[in-house]
This record gives C-alpha cells, sequence and structure tokens, in this order.
C-alpha cells in the first residue's frame, strides 16, 4: 500500500517545504492552549524551557510537561507520521493502513497528556481538511494507558474538546484513559482485556509507543516491564496490527547496544516462529527509521529541534508460511 500522503503534497499548515519546518496541526494547538488556558499554565508556556528531566506523576511535575514538553512531543510524532523527507520507509505504510477508514483501535501507551494520539488525529484532520486524502468515514476508538490521573484528566478533556472538529472531517472519536502501570502485572491484564474488548471488529490496530526509554532503560526498569509489554504484543496480534514506536534520537536509544536494539531483539525471539530467519534478520533495516526537522513554536517566535528514531514492528496474526 502506498504512502497516506507523499511527501511533496503536505499543506503549508503541518510542514514548510522551504524552511523544512513542522508547524503543528491547527486543532492540536487549540485543544493544546485550552489545556493551558484550564491548567493556568499559559505564562509558563511562554517561558524557555529549563535543562534536566521533566514529567512525573504529581501535579507540577504533570503541569511541567504539559507546558514545555507537549509541543516537542506532538512534533516527534507529527515528524514520524508525515515524514516529509521520506526517510521512514515503512512506518508511514503503517499507518496508512490503520487510518484509511473503517473503525480502527488505537492504544497510546503511555499516553501522558495525550500529545501521541491527539497529534496523530489531528494531523489526519488536517490533511482531510485540506483536501490532500479521502474523507473515508473513520471510527477511532482510543485507549490510552497512564499512571498519573493529573495526564489522564488533560488527555480527556483535550480529546472532548477537538471531537466536534474531528466529526466535520468524518472522523469519529470514542475516548478512554485507563491507569496502567508498565511494571504491573494486574494492571497491564486490565488494560489487555480493554484493549481485546475494544478492538472487537477493528479493521486495523495500531498500539503507539512514545518517549518511553527514559523510564525504561535508563531508570533500569526494561526487564521488569518485558513481561507485561509480552502480554500487550502477544494479546496484541491480528491482521492489519502493528505497534510505532517512537522516541528522542540519542546514543542510548540508538547504536548496536542502544534501547531498540534490545527491543528489537526481544521482538524477534518473541515471534520467531512467525517469521523465516531471512525475515528476522531484514527487521532491523526495514523497520527502523531515524529523521530531524525544525519546529515553529506555537506561542512565540522560536524554532526548535526535533529528532527522532521510530521502530515499526508489525504483529502477525498467523504463522508466515516457508
Amino acid at each position: 500500500m502506498t504512502r497516506l500522503i507523499q511527501p511533496k503534497d503536505i499543506p503549508e499548515t503541518l510542514w514548510d517545504a522551504e524552511t523544512e519546518r513542522i508547524h503543528l496541526a491547527p486543532y492540536l494547538l487549540t485543544a493544546w492552549k485550552h489545556l493551558l488556558q484550564h491548567a493556568g499554565l499559559e505564562q509558563q508556556a511562554m517561558e524557555p524551557v529549563p535543562k534536566g528531566e521533566i514529567g512525573g506523576l504529581g501535579k507540577k511535575e504533570t503541569d511541567d510537561h504539559l507546558a514545555w514538553r507537549f509541543s516537542g512531543s506532538s512534533a516527534r510524532v507529527q515528524l514520524g507520521f508525515l515524514d516529509p523527507r521520506d526517510e521512514l520507509g515503512g512506518v508511514t505504510d503503517a499507518f496508512a493502513k490503520v487510518f484509511s477508514g473503517g473503525t480502527v483501535l488505537v492504544a497510546d501507551l503511555p499516553c501522558g497528556s495525550g500529545a501521541a494520539v491527539l497529534t496523530l488525529l489531528t494531523c489526519i484532520a488536517e490533511l482531510r481538511r485540506q483536501g490532500c486524502i479521502p474523507r473515508h468515514p473513520l471510527n477511532v476508538r482510543v485507549v490510552g494507558g497512564e499512571l498519573s490521573v493529573f495526564a489522564r484528566d488533560y488527555a480527556s478533556r483535550a480529546m472532548e474538546y477537538i471531537k466536534e472538529e474531528l466529526a466535520e472531517q468524518a472522523i469519529w472519536v470514542s475516548a478512554e484513559f485507563l491507569s496502567w502501570d508498565a511494571l504491573d502485572k494486574f494492571s497491564t491484564a486490565d488494560l489487555t482485556k480493554r484493549l481485546i474488548l475494544a478492538g472487537q471488529e477493528c479493521s486495523a490496530r495500531l498500539m503507539v509507543f512514545a518517549n518511553f526509554s527514559g523510564f525504561l532503560q535508563e531508570q533500569g526498569n526494561w526487564e521488569n516491564a518485558l513481561p507485561q509489554f509480552q502480554n500487550l504484543f502477544v494479546h496484541g496480534r491480528d491482521n492489519n496490527s502493528y505497534a510505532i514506536w517512537i522516541e528522542p534520537q540519542t546514543k542510548q536509544v540508538g547504536g548496536n547496544s542502544g534501547f531498540f536494539s534490545e527491543a528489537l531483539d526481544w521482538f524477534k525471539k518473541l515471534f520467531s516462529i512467525f517469521h523465516t530467519k531471512d525475515d528476522q534478520d531484514a527487521l532491523q533495516v526495514k523497520n527502523l527509521g531515524k529523521s530531524r526537522a525544525k519546529v515553529q513554536h506555537p506561542l512565540r517566535e522560536h524554532q526548535f529541534n526535533v529528532h527522532l528514531e521510530i521502530q515499526r514492528f508489525d504483529l502477525p496474526l498467523k504463522k508466515a508460511k516457508t
């Protein structure tokens, strides 16, 4: 299947080809500004981003991330979705299959304040609004998983805020944001059960993981989280079922000993019965991509850079014929 949209057809409202600069989707900006106003963070969002890690489960940490990191997280997802430099290959094909029409399931894990799924939906809406892709009826069932109750509240509020605009572009969304602890098997079992129920009669399924490597690798939680990811990936198998993992481009993420290398080795072992050896060897080349771009800050005259590494995992339903 061909790409959802060719680079030359991306509208200027999303990508300025001359300056190679991302503009966040208009509906996304209205949702973000609504959240900032609701939380009283408008002035904070105008300030320079301080150095150091931002994020956490508390109200202050969640607010700091919403004010200072939401736009960067969204830009990284938008870059992966649009692939304006045509560098990401099969990743965009997966997006095309999922969002071409019908009823689809999208899991945003961990969803935080909803940056990933909100970005995907508002980008599709803008492409439709600009006449770049057909307005086939699209029903999207969103399930977000997140430990922070404050972030879940922001994600839910933002989704409700843009539902009417999405419906104008023939995109109808039902969304729920659940408590999820990636290190707890019971929490993951509850999330998995909900994904299975929500995924019934869906023509495609997509799990999006974004900005998770810091918690999993740098904080030493990867081994403890593996059983939970095995649960999600095994029960997420179906035709047209994918997992897209998006991370900042760092030495800890890429390279022969980086996070994606470890994750890919785990994935190949988990699904070894579904692929020939040649298929497994091709995964590293076929499904891993890197890209970068400038981003226009949506609130002030400022540009910042965004870099990503993105990995596509296919979740096959049946064993491949050899």
